[in-house]
């Protein structure tokens, strides 16, 4: 295997790069040889896309190192009328194996009722692995691909992987936080969030969606194990979850759950026949947002929780955990 090597990126013209943008373009000769990223403190304006097939990304300083953009899907686009959502990312994390490690991603576009959906991550790699990463914004913060196979309104789908084969894609983050309000962590990932502070924020609606999973058919989607919820949303508001697509799946196990979380846990999306399909519930939950029953599953089916124990070993093996 090559040596993975290093490129510094710092902001003041004290390292080779002065942006992460002109470091990736330099690995475009040679996408396949495995490279880090290392981003001494500071703010970086841009909007990195990623493309390569074995990739760190690092951070000097978890909450000073700072990936920022204020696009929403509402802007203008060049010949069209809007950007989208999936055109609105910060940084976009494509092909192979990505690791995101000690900095912040961060979408400055604002409330989502007057900007749009606003994404800070695009992560799209076969496999993404976060640990101490901040990822801020409101609506749509962290978009976990793949897309579903068919959108519900016309270009809907818009940007880098609209007309690509949907491929499956394995995604953990660990001691992560995630804030936003409407959708705010959403896609078609198997996707591990293990020890995150999630933190919904206030809406003008009083009303806020934490997930919104997308998954396929016999897939397991997200888990989220020994994460904490408490934002700074009014009391019954904040719902763990909405079904994108029918077969979404999301499992919330030993997490603590503040006083923000509405009793129902889950909203069906304004369709009924989504409570039939959906693959939601929860187990072992503490705090005053905690329930024994939820609207789309139980607590007391152990066999749902053993499923999700052995999908976190399995998950743990795959990143090496």
């Amino acid at each position: 295997m090559a040596e993975r090597k290093t490129l510094t990126i710092a902001t003041d013209g004290s390292a080779m790069y002065r942006t992460l943008i002109e470091a990736v373009q330099v690995c475009a000769a040679d996408p396949q040889a495995p490279v880090r990223f290392y981003l001494k403190r500071g703010v970086y304006a841009e909007r990195p896309f990623i493309e390569l097939t074995d990739y760190v990304l690092e951070g000097e300083d978890r909450d000073k190192t700072i990936l920022t953009a204020g696009v929403g899907g509402r802007d203008p686009w060049p010949g069209e009328e809007k950007t989208g959502t999936f055109r609105s990312w910060t940084l976009f994390l494509g092909g192979g194996k990505a690791v995101v490690k000690n900095l912040t991603v961060q979408n400055t576009a604002g409330d989502g009722a007057r900007v749009g959906q606003a994404l800070a991550v695009y992560a799209d790699a076969g496999r993404v692995l976060m640990q101490g990463v901040n990822l801020y914004g409101n609506q749509d913060t962290l978009f976990t691909a793949p897309l579903p196979l068919r959108e519900r309104e016309k270009n809907g789908f818009r940007g880098p992987r609209q007309d690509s084969p949907r491929l499956n894609t394995e995604q953990y983050y660990q001691d992560c936080r995630i804030r936003g309000n409407i959708d705010f962590i959403f896609g078609g990932a198997n996707a591990v969030f293990d020890h995150c502070k999630i933190e919904p924020l206030h809406h003008k609606t009083q009303t806020c969606y934490i997930t919104a999973p997308s998954t396929p058919p016999e897939r397991p989607g997200y888990l989220f194990v020994d994460c904490t919820v408490h934002g700074d949303c009014s009391p019954h508001t904040a719902y763990l979850g909405r079904p994108w697509r029918a077969d979404a799946a999301c499992y919330w196990m030993d997490c603590s759950l503040s006083e923000e979380v509405h009793p129902g846990g889950w909203d069906n999306w304004c369709d009924p026949a989504n409570e039939q399909t959906a693959r939601f519930g929860e187990s072992h939950s503490r705090g005053p947002g905690a329930a024994v029953t939820r609207a789309f599953g139980s607590v007391n089916d152990a066999g749902m929780r053993q499923r999700y124990e052995a999908y976190l070993q399995e998950m743990r093996r795959i990143f090496e955990l």
